[in-house]
C-alpha cells in the first residue's frame, strides 16, 4: 500500500521485542491501526518522545498488506505534558482509549471522534476541568456519536412524565414504563445530559455544575456505557482506586 502521511493519536503503547514499540494509533482516515516504531525504547533515539502514550502528531507511515503497519518518522505537535505527569489524569486517559478501542475496533475510520477525544484530552490537560465531568462528558459523546445516543424526550408509550433513566432502553421512562436497571435523574443532570448530546462538538465541555451534579452525570453515563459495551475495564477499576487514595 506504500507511504501515507497522518495525523494520530497514541492511544496505547507496548513494549515490542528489542528496544521497539508496538503502537495503537488512532488516525484521521484510517482509524485505529497498529504500528511499529523501532528502536524507540533506545537511548538517545528521537523517536523515543514520539512514541508515548497520548502523543499526538503527523506519522509518516508504511502500510503494507499486513495487519500491521511501521512508524518511519514522527512529526509530534502535542504531547499532553500535564496528563502524563498526573496519575490521575493518565490513568483516566488510559480508560477514556480503552473505551474508544472496544466501541471502535481496528480499521474504522471515525475522524469526529478523534476529534472528541482529542478536545477530551485538551480539556483535561489544560483547562482544568474536574475528572468526573471530563469522563462523564467523554462517556455520553462517545455512546451518542457511536449510535447509541441515549432519548431524552418522552417515554417510548408516549408519555411525557418521565422519571428515571433506563439503561437497557437507553430513553427517560415513566413510573409504569421504568425497568429494573434504571435510576432516577435530577433536573441539573437531566438538563446536562441533553446538553452533551445536543451541543455542537467544540462546545461540549461549556456547562457549569457542582461536585455533585457531576459525580451523579458520571454514574449515569458509566452505567449506560458498561451496560451496552457489555465488559468491564481494568484501567477503570484502577482509575477509581487511584482517584479515591
Amino acid at each position: 500500500m506504500g507511504t501515507v502521511r497522518e495525523h494520530g493519536l497514541i492511544i496505547k503503547q507496548n513494549d515490542y521485542g528489542d528496544g521497539h514499540r508496538m503502537l495503537n494509533i488512532f488516525t484521521e482516515s484510517y482509524g485505529i491501526i497498529r504500528a511499529v516504531s523501532y528502536g524507540a525504547k533506545r537511548q538517545r533515539n528521537s523517536s523515543a518522545a514520539s512514541s508515548q502514550f497520548m502523543c499526538f502528531g503527523e506519522f509518516d507511515l508504511y502500510l503494507s498488506n499486513r495487519d500491521i503497519a511501521n512508524v518511519n518518522s514522527v512529526s509530534v505537535t502535542e504531547t499532553f505534558t500535564p496528563i502524563t505527569e498526573d496519575i490521575v489524569k493518565l490513568s483516566l486517559c488510559t480508560y477514556l482509549a480503552d473505551i474508544t478501542y472496544a466501541m471502535l475496533g481496528e480499521n474504522n475510520p471515525d475522524e469526529r471522534l478523534l476529534k472528541t477525544l482529542l478536545n477530551t484530552v485538551y480539556a483535561l490537560a489544560y483547562r482544568n476541568e474536574a475528572p468526573d465531568k471530563v469522563k462523564a462528558v467523554y462517556e455520553l459523546r462517545l455512546m451518542t456519536i457511536e449510535g447509541y445516543m441515549p432519548n431524552l424526550g418522552v417515554c417510548g408509550c408516549g408519555s411525557r412524565e418521565t422519571c428515571a433513566f433506563d439503561f437497557d432502553k437507553g430513553s427517560m421512562v415513566c413510573r409504569s414504563c421504568r425497568g429494573k436497571n434504571s435510576t432516577s435523574v435530577s433536573a441539573g443532570v437531566y438538563k446536562a445530559m441533553y446538553y452533551i448530546t445536543q451541543a455542537e462538538d467544540k462546545r461540549i465541555f461549556s456547562f457549569t455544575g457542582n461536585d455533585t451534579l457531576f459525580k451523579e452525570l458520571e454514574n449515569i453515563s458509566e452505567r449506560y456505557l458498561l451496560t451496552h459495551i457489555d465488559r468491564s475495564f481494568r484501567s477503570l477499576d484502577y482509575y477509581k482506586k487511584i482517584k479515591d487514595m
